[in-house]
């Protein structure tokens, strides 16, 4: 979504609504975007405001036109609506994103009212909240018009209207953006996107969500250490010179320096976000906020001697052939990708035992010492601690590919008493004691009446995310929840879920790719072809490759979306390598260690 032209110093008058851009879903393979990233200046994009003589339907269009302009202040927008009260417009209540002009019609109904109909492939609320409207959405607009002065004018609007934008025009006004929350688990940062206009008020709008409640499917996972009640002093972030500059009100914070340095980390890290601002300066009431032993104006996480976790698993991913396992460096798979493919990779005997073939799904922990499998019938778990096999007692059934994460805890689900599940197993625990390394079912009342296909954990295990289905196999459903966890670390319950990839019609795995998005391997209308989508958590949907990968069972990654990996019913393990896809090995598995 990098849309700026350096160059680009005037204005452009448009006459027409935009082409299809970047979030359309009619063309969905493009590369994936860095959330934030934002650099530049934007084009600066103008509408005419009403001709004399104009009729009730070029009103309306124009009106609609004419709130794709980049002024943030719609002013010619504004200018096609009656100074009546009745008219009140509130256009940041809501995007309705259409992909171009053929999919707005306006026509009139009658002398004084025109109805706006446009099919719709997205939204963005007024919380910035970005979401994928099925195919064949629509939505529509009545207007009630009036002569005001010999011209015609709009004088009722719908209430709850906002902009509609085509998908080229949202585009270009604007971008996502991450709201930033301290984890509950550790000293870090958990992410939630919300999509922004750009220009001018950015950093403002961006102080005052960082200001908001920690989202739904974060609660318990994440808390916020700006104190309740707190607000702009001034609701503006003046930015001189790349400082941006925060006046708060209310309660002041608390004297704990760590929950001190917790607020500035959490503006530091979403103001930065903005174009020009390398520094963030924070008032409560005028007076400057002290950050003891810390420059008063910090520029990064690093300013605050916040902490970074390393992203690096320790072990390095297992490939199964056979009964046997190899551990594979992944440098050399991405050496292949960038030089000769047909040089296969170098296998290192690992020490673990032989994996019958009954076992399948391999996971490993993040230090590679504790591997997992289910039984072929998928009533069965058992877990390898070098060459030792520890079979789990029978907990549920149709369980799914099981699944570490750093906190060496494992994942799984399932079906027991008729309930889908969702099991976490306490692997640090000593495997002799029954008690602490049994699978403990966690609290998910938002799967009553699914069936759990897959599963898969964030970085910080602090997020999950969730492949269900109905009882049929069918109307698949992506959601990501907070993790909540008790004072040993150990989860208790995931929050309430946030819906992603909501176009997709068959969903069969998934991975996150980096903190705030996820791949995952479905299709979106029942004849297309598999392919990787990138599911923005809080954003769009995109197509990992152009080429769909036929047969493909599961997908994982070694790098990002750039190192994503997939292996087939054949036994076929390929490696993302541009928009294709590469034979790299051949094997049943490719477990890839916990981040």
């Amino acid at each position: 979504m990098r849309r700026y032209a350096a160059a680009a110093a005037g204005m452009v008058l448009a006459l027409g609504v935009s082409a299809c851009g970047g979030i359309s879903m009619d063309s969905p393979v493009q590369p994936g975007l860095e959330v934030g990233a934002t650099q530049g200046d934007p084009v600066r994009v103008l509408f005419p405001g009403p001709a004399a003589g104009s009729s009730t339907e070029q009103i309306v269009q124009g009106f609609l036109r004419a709130g794709a302009a980049s002024d943030g202040e719609y002013e010619v927008a504004r200018s096609f609506i009656a100074p009546a009260p009745e008219a009140t417009w509130r256009p940041d209540t809501s995007i309705m994103i259409f992909t171009d002009d053929s999919a707005l019609t306006v026509k009139a109904v009658d002398e004084n009212t025109v109805r706006a109909e446009a099919k719709v492939v997205a939204s963005i609320d007024a919380n910035g909240r970005y979401r994928d409207l099925p195919p064949g959405t629509v939505t529509e607009a009545t207007f009630g018009l009036e002569k005001v002065g010999g011209e015609w004018r709009i004088t009722t609007l719908p209430e709850g209207l906002g902009l509609w934008l085509s998908a080229a025009d949202a585009d270009r006004l604007y971008d996502p953006f991450r709201i930033h929350y301290i984890s509950t688990a550790g000293r870090e940062l958990v992410p939630d996107t919300r999509w922004f206009p750009l220009g001018k008020g950015l950093a403002t709008r961006l102080a005052r969500a960082q200001l908001g409640d920690v989202p739904a499917y974060l609660q318990g996972a994440a808390r916020t250490d700006i104190p309740t009640g707190t607000r702009l002093t001034v609701d503006a972030v003046p930015v001189d010179r790349g400082l941006a500059t925060v006046d708060l009100t209310a309660t002041k914070p608390g004297g704990d320096p760590i929950r001190r340095q917790n607020l500035w980390a959490q503006f530091v890290a979403t103001l930065t976000q903005v174009p020009g601002v390398d520094r963030v300066a924070l008032k409560v009431e005028g007076t400057n906020l002290d950050l003891p032993e810390r420059q008063s104006a910090p520029g990064s996480l690093s300013d605050l001697g916040f902490p970074t976790p390393a992203a690096v698993p320790v072990a390095k991913p297992v490939l199964r052939s056979g009964s046997s396992l190899f551990r594979v460096d992944p440098a050399q798979l991405t050496e292949q990708r960038d030089g000769d493919p047909a040089r296969p990779p170098d296998r290192h005997p690992a020490e673990l035992a032989s994996i019958e073939s009954g076992w399948v799904w391999l996971a490993q922990s993040r230090d590679g010492q504790d591997m997992a499998a289910i039984g072929g019938d998928r009533a069965e778990l058992s877990r390898w601690r070098g060459k030792s096999q520890i079979r789990v007692p029978y907990f549920g059934s149709q369980l799914t590919r099981p699944t570490y994460d750093r906190q060496d805890v494992l994942w799984v689900g399932g079906v027991a008493d008729g309930r889908a599940r969702i099991w976490a197993i306490n692997t640090a625990a000593d495997p002799t004691d029954a008690e602490r390394s049994k699978p403990v079912a966690l609290d998910v009342g938002w799967l009553r009446g699914r069936s759990v296909v897959a599963l898969r954990l964030a970085d910080d295990g602090q997020r999950i995310a969730v492949i269900s289905t109905d009882a049929r196999g069918a109307s698949p459903e992506v959601d990501v929840a907070g993790v909540v966890r008790a004072a040993n670390g150990l989860p208790e319950k995931l929050a309430e879920p946030l819906r992603i990839a909501s176009t997709l019609t068959l969903a069969r795995d998934l991975v996150w790719v980096d903190q705030t998005s996820v791949a995952v391997l479905g299709r979106i209308t029942p004849n297309s072809p598999v392919r990787v989508w990138i599911a923005e958590v809080g954003g769009r949907m995109l197509a990992a490759a152009v080429s769909d990968v036929p047969g493909a069972q599961s997908v994982t990654t070694v790098n990002g979306e750039r190192g994503l990996v997939v292996t087939t019913d054949k036994g076929v393990v390929l490696l993302r390598a541009g928009s294709s896809w590469l034979d790299v090995a051949e094997g049943s598995d490719f477990a890839v260690p916990a981040m």
